[in-house]
């Protein structure tokens, strides 16, 4: 089975970002290039569903689902 592979500029667009966020997102280990400066496409997708879904519901969504995290081990939902 052949992985599709995208380059730094196809993976900033599908992402709806700069070609240096992709590089920051690969220093930071969000993404890993495989085969010199090509990214598995379906990593990029990955990370590409869960972007457009923050940008669609807002932070809210992240803070939401970290107080049900924190609510199911019993913890207090921590201050930001």
């Amino acid at each position: 089975m052949l992985r599709q592979l995208l380059s730094i500029t196809q993976t900033a667009e599908r992402l709806r970002v700069r070609p240096d966020y992709v590089r920051e997102l690969v220093a930071k280990k969000r993404l890993s290039f495989t085969h010199g400066e090509q990214l598995d496409a379906a990593q990029v997708e990955k990370l590409a569903r869960l972007m457009d879904k923050l940008r669609n519901n807002g932070i809210a969504t992240l803070v939401e689902i970290t107080a049900q995290d924190e609510a199911q081990k019993g913890e207090e939902p921590s201050e930001q």
